[in-house]
């Protein structure tokens, strides 16, 4: 589902679908109600909306048996059913073949289909998205590869640039994406209706800003990442115009852009299910390049223009309240500690190492876990708590919890299990979940309006 569907949309939906599975069950009077439809299934997208056969099937199927027999009498073509279900998500149980065959014989010898759950199907890049998605993550790459460098004097104006590049590309290929890869959804379009042309003859396509307007209006970008956006366009202007020689501009720069790439890897995953671990998304901390002077910064003997930018920075960050639950963000700090033993701290450890001039990083699998999987189960619950106007730690609730933490349906992107013997895996063990469970959450509990 995309990023920040609001609940009402989402409810209207299910009373919308509760309704057409009741004139479906008046249109086929055979056919029984099936208590294993919940509201989270109702509300999953590749729910029929309407009433039609392809709902009365999936009544008849979800979570139960139906011979084929059964089947006819609302289709005479059930494996035509079962390929547009399975295109929408649902998962069928299957004769344990390769290739495998979507039926099996019950114990009375009868051929059956029966659903044992669903999935949200895979994006599917092709053509023009999938182009310009590619050139996206190679401007993003680009843009931490320059930054990273150890003596770079262009570090943050480049970064800037290249970084505003790979968002512009990103939200267009999702403007695309949307409108089932048409390229015109693209293109700038005069008053007449005509495509607009630049100087080369070639078609204009639009601006960052209608992108970014586009995709807040369908809710898939939250104002945090719309801010920081504009943030990495302010720094970019400003780097066209002005040389910026300031160590807390420097500073500003890592923090807003930190943030840009981890809103950048959220709404690739989010939008595109691609997975980007393969390359490393992270920008050195300042203490790297500049070490005696990333302790000490000073806002006297800014020019004019620089410090005019820093005002506007902490203007606007003023608008915005911390949301530690929010997916996208403003800014981001980075700290670094350096030590010669190991010792006790926030901060990732990093420890020299003896008899050879290297440096070492040790992490522990705790430090790991608890980065990635914060949350015990009891504090789990205290944010539920306050994040939903109409939670209950009820049977619903438990259906829900259990699910996403089938690692057979979700792998790891939910939770993660810790055993007390981590070799063997067995034995005690406690779950550890991510924040990402609270977006799944979404919607299935109405938020508490802040």
């Amino acid at each position: 589902m995309p990023v920040g569907t609001c609940m009402t949309t989402i409810t209207e939906r299910i009373e919308e679908r509760k309704e057409a599975i009741k004139t479906c069950l008046k249109q086929y009077s055979y056919l029984k109600e099936n208590p294993a439809l919940i509201d989270e299934v109702i509300a999953f997208e590749g729910c029929p909306r309407k009433p039609c056969k392809k709902l009365a099937f999936l009544i008849l199927t979800y979570k139960r048996e139906a011979t084929v027999q059964e089947l006819k009498t609302i289709s005479d073509q059930p494996a035509g059913m079962v390929r547009s279900l399975r295109k929408d998500g649902f998962l069928f149980q299957d004769n344990g073949k390769k290739p495998p065959g979507y039926y099996y014989t019950n114990a009375t010898g009868e051929t059956c289909r029966r659903i044992v759950g669903y999935q949200f199907p895979e994006v599917k890049l092709s053509g023009r998205v999938r182009a310009i998605l590619e050139k996206s993550v190679a401007a993003c790459i680009s843009a931490i590869e320059v930054y990273n460098k150890p003596d770079f004097r262009y570090r943050e104006e480049t970064f800037s640039i290249l970084l505003v590049n790979a968002w512009e590309l990103l939200l267009k290929a999702e403007v695309l994406s949307l409108d089932n890869n048409k390229i015109r959804s693209i293109q700038e379009v005069n008053k007449n209706g005509f495509v607009v042309l630049n100087h080369s003859g070639n078609p204009r396509t639009i601006d960052i800003h209608k992108a970014i307007d586009r995709l807040v209006a369908k809710k898939l970008i939250d104002d945090h990442c719309r801010q920081n956006i504009e943030f990495l366009i302010e720094i970019r202007d400003n780097a066209v115009h002005y040389i910026n020689k300031s160590s807390q501009f420097s500073k500003r720069v890592q923090e807003i852009g930190t943030a840009g790439l981890k809103n950048y890897i959220t709404a690739v995953t989010e939008w595109f299910d691609v997975d980007l671990t393969q390359y490393n998304f992270f920008l050195m901390p300042m203490s790297f390049f500049h070490p005696t002077e990333a302790d000490s910064f000073s806002v006297r003997g800014h020019d004019k223009e620089i410090q005019r930018l820093l005002d506007y920075f902490r203007r606007e960050e003023d608008n915005f309240l911390p949301d530690e639950d929010n997916p996208y963000s403003l800014a981001l700090e980075i700290k670094t500690s350096f030590v010669k033993s190991s010792a006790h701290g926030s901060a990732l450890k990093m420890q020299y190492g003896n008899g050879e001039d290297i440096l070492t990083v040790k992490v522990s699998e705790e430090d790991v876990i608890r980065a990635k999987y914060p949350l015990t189960y009891k504090a789990l619950i205290g944010k539920i708590r306050n994040r939903y106007s109409d939670f209950k730690q009820d049977g619903r609730f438990y259906g829900i919890k259990r699910d996403l933490e089938d690692s057979s349906q979700h792998g790891q992107r939910y939770c993660k299990v810790r055993y007390l013997d981590s070799e063997s895996k067995r034995g005690p063990s406690k779950i550890f979940y991510s924040t990402e469970i609270l977006k799944e959450l979404d919607r299935h509990y109405t938020r508490i309006k802040k």
